[in-house]
């Protein structure tokens, strides 16, 4: 008999003579009483393990709400290519997210998770009560029994388990999780240092100053003067220039 059930029908002040024991409330209940009062115990118990079980689920899922911005947030800052003390701020980041996931880990496997495997057996030990009576009862048993799975080779190698209970599923979505977070903080180190050494060289003459110069062309002149590269003064094969009589000529300069 639960406590529940005591604090409801038992009194202590009505025992028997002679005896400090108080008398067992079941013998002042008919059996339909003690079914119902079962039944009612196993309700309450079944609302305890969805609370709790609803409870870690939203903590698994702000898990992987973390994770994924922690990654989303490092992709950003490789892409800038900060550094923190030589070291990538993306991985520091991913870092971060990492402690973080572990934080989530612990809360759900030491604070919740034993919570919800003791209303578990309590709801299996009801069950039990009633199936004495009702052989049909057990449905938190079957569902303890069914949640036993046998991994696949892949994860029977990586988790060493051969079959997985609720504790052993538990730790290997966390180990999944966190080696992401910590395979993504080393490759985007790793890409941090192979892109330092690796630097493109720029190409030759590419970061040459340009030189400007000037070209002087002379045109020659409508008497058929001076051509061009004919000093002034000289005659030209024309004779239009005599000796000692300077020829102006327009020149065009050109920038290049």
């Amino acid at each position: 008999m639960t406590g529940s059930v005591w604090k409801r029908c038992a009194d202590p002040r009505r025992a028997k003579k002679g005896s400090s024991h108080p008398v067992d409330p079941r013998s002042e209940l008919t059996l339909n009483e003690q079914v119902g009062y079962y039944v009612e115990m196993w309700k309450e118990s079944v609302e305890v393990q969805r609370h709790f079980n609803d409870i870690e689920w939203r903590i698994r899922g702000l898990a992987l709400t973390v994770a994924t911005f922690a990654l989303g947030a490092a992709g950003v800052a490789a892409k800038d290519g900060t550094k923190v003390t030589g070291v990538s701020l993306g991985s520091v980041v991913v870092l971060i997210g990492l402690l973080l996931w572990y934080a989530f880990y612990f809360v759900d496997r030491f604070w919740y998770h034993p919570l919800l495997k003791a209303a578990v057996t309590h709801g299996t030990a009801i069950e039990n009560e009633i199936k004495k009576t009702l052989p049909g009862a057990g449905m938190t048993a079957s569902i303890t029994a069914g949640s036993v799975q046998k991994p696949g080779k892949f994860v029977k190698l990586f988790s060493g388990k051969s079959e997985m209970h609720s504790d052993d599923k538990l730790v290997w979505f966390y180990k999944v999780g966190g080696f992401a977070l910590f395979a993504a903080a080393v490759a985007l180190q790793v890409g941090v240092l192979v892109g330092g050494t690796t630097a493109t060289p720029a190409a030759p003459g590419l970061n040459k100053p340009t030189s400007t110069g000037t070209t002087t062309t002379t045109e020659p002149s409508r008497g058929g003067g001076t051509g061009a590269g004919t000093p002034a003064g000289k005659p030209s094969t024309n004779g239009g220039t005599r000796a000692g009589t300077p020829t102006a000529t327009p020149t065009v300069s050109a920038t290049t």
